[in-house]
């Protein structure tokens, strides 16, 4: 069998030129993530201190001034939530029974963005579920708008035509405040229970 000499020389160097292109691909440094990498914590920085806020919660009445003096994980959601709040506070749970000596101590507050449906009975007995501990929190969009505009949360109730079934779309990330009651960081989803534990145990450290 006769071979066509320049047919031979350009499949050689087409498998050259693959070879070539496949390993600069390996080797790019921006390449994917590996799978199931969480993503980094989001730090807040230089943060002023929340705004004056009052909220209503099965303990009473609930302001920023509550949230001096200890760590703080917040929480937006409602208590209807079929997947992404459950997950969050079964997270949160998870987060304290591993979190050790030198991190300190901390509190979960969940806020609820659907204060129709969420009475202060409602909060207390969902989040007695997850942890007697975890503080359950509520209000008016109005009372809510100055802790979720400094937090840069969004939420919409989707009530148009259904005020007992309705959904309320929300995001999905947790935050953290300080002793100070200033914001110190946002973890974005997916969460990790052990990457978050051990990234509040930095932040803590400062």
């Amino acid at each position: 069998m006769k071979f066509n000499a320049g047919a031979v020389l350009l499949a050689g160097g087409l498998v050259l030129v693959l070879a070539g292109g496949l390993l600069t691909w390996r080797n790019l440094p921006n390449g994917p993530a590996p799978a199931g990498e969480v993503p980094r914590v989001v730090e807040a920085g230089d943060a002023a201190r929340l705004p004056d806020f009052k909220l209503q919660g099965p303990r009473g009445e609930f302001r920023n001034t509550d949230l001096h003096g200890h760590w703080t994980f917040m929480f937006f959601g409602y208590t209807q939530c079929p997947d992404i709040c459950p997950t969050a506070l079964a997270l949160m749970k998870e987060i304290k029974a591993i979190a050790v000596s030198p991190a300190p101590t901390f509190r979960v507050v969940f806020v609820s963005v659907d204060p129709r449906r969420d009475t202060r009975e409602l909060l207390r007995d969902y989040l007695a579920a997850f942890d007697p501990a975890f503080i359950g929190v509520s209000g008016s969009d109005e009372a809510l708008r100055p802790l979720t505009n400094a937090l840069k949360v969004d939420y919409r109730r989707n009530d148009e035509k259904d005020l007992r079934t309705y959904t309320v779309d929300h995001g999905a990330a947790i935050h953290l405040i300080d002793p100070q009651g200033r914001p110190a960081a946002v973890f974005p989803p997916p969460q990790q229970a052990a990457a978050l534990a051990a990234e509040f145990a930095r932040l803590a450290r400062r």
